[in-house]
């Protein structure tokens, strides 16, 4: 699309404070949201698809460039700020994921330890967006497509190891994207406020039921299903509800946030870790708490929308990046 939906950049930017939150320590905040901070970003991204008549081998390869560039420029860039260059870490960016093994396997091998683990999700949207890309071209066998999609998540549940580009948890957040897409293309912002309510209600009660979810390391709560119900549902709200913060104060705090989404995604955590260096020198003696982690959000979305201003206004560096 050739121009900005303020309204679903509003929506990323409420994504991207939610994502930098999880990394904080005010990570308790977060328990309501944790079923859609990050889906939020698949279902967005099928909902501003368009084809324009553009072949799919084309779309891939230029989805390909705008993420993986990125990815790399980005891990360069923390690789000197944290002079934590390793075999590991290098064998990390090519595997991307935060570990070898799921979360809970001790001992573990653990990657991306260089405050580039947030980073897992830009290789994982270059997969997500090839599978999606299957279904929007091949739609005719649209059914035939999400059910291996379907199989194979939970065939994947089973994986010993989490695999390399988020390949076991593609299928599933490819369905986000498809599920964004729809959204789109049968005019379902036009839901009634009690329809709404009604959605938030199954929200509530999913998000309370739904256990410890973590799709960085393929932590689906207590259900595929109903993980897949709370990002979809959540997502959709958060959309809809954006569009009445369009032309507002608010809105345009959270939609800049939202146009800055991915250096911000990529660059947090040098600011989440500068941030409780200088808040423990100013402040030794006050424990680490909520009021750190606030502080810590506020650091990392001002220095991320600092550092991303900085390269949209270098030619090259914007050329390059985005």
């Amino acid at each position: 699309m050739n121009s900005r939906l303020e309204y679903v950049d509003i929506a990323k930017g409420i994504g991207i404070v939610l994502v930098v939150c999880s990394h904080s320590d005010a990570l308790g905040l977060m328990w309501f949201f944790m079923g859609m901070f990050v889906p939020i970003f698949y279902f967005c991204s099928g909902y501003i698809f368009s084809m324009k008549g553009t072949k799919m081998t084309a779309l891939m390869l230029r989805r390909f460039r705008k993420l993986f560039v990125p990815y790399l420029f980005f891990n360069f860039v923390l690789f000197c700020l944290f002079r934590h260059l390793s075999i590991r870490e290098i064998v990390g960016v090519f595997y991307s994921r935060y570990c070898f093994y799921p979360l809970d396997v001790s001992p573990n091998i653990k990657f991306l330890t260089s405050g580039n683990y947030p980073m897992w999700f830009l290789t994982s949207m270059i997969v997500t967006y090839f599978l999606f890309y299957v279904i929007i071209y091949y739609e005719k066998y649209r059914i035939s497509i999400i059910t291996v999609y379907v199989i194979l998540t939970f065939a994947f549940t089973k994986s010993p190891i989490l695999l390399p580009w988020s390949l076991d948890t593609a299928f599933l957040t490819a369905l986000f994207m498809y599920a964004g897409a729809l959204v789109r293309r049968y005019n379902l912002m036009s839901a009634k406020i009690w329809q709404i309510v009604l959605l938030l209600i199954i929200y509530v009660g999913l998000q309370y039921v739904g256990g410890e979810i973590n799709l960085s390391v393929r932590m689906y709560g207590t259900s595929v299903v109903g993980y897949f119900l709370l990002g979809t549902i959540g997502s959709f709200i958060v959309l809809w509800g954006a569009r009445f913060w369009e032309n507002s104060g608010v809105g345009k705090f959270f939609s800049i946030l939202g146009q800055h989404s991915l250096t911000i995604f990529c660059i947090q955590m040098a600011f989440i870790v500068l941030a409780k260096d200088v808040f423990q020198h100013l402040l030794p003696d006050m424990p680490i708490g909520y009021l750190t982690g606030i502080f810590e959000i506020a650091i990392a979305l001002l220095g991320g929308w600092l550092v991303s201003v900085v390269i949209h206004k270098n030619d090259y560096l914007s050329r390059l990046l985005f």
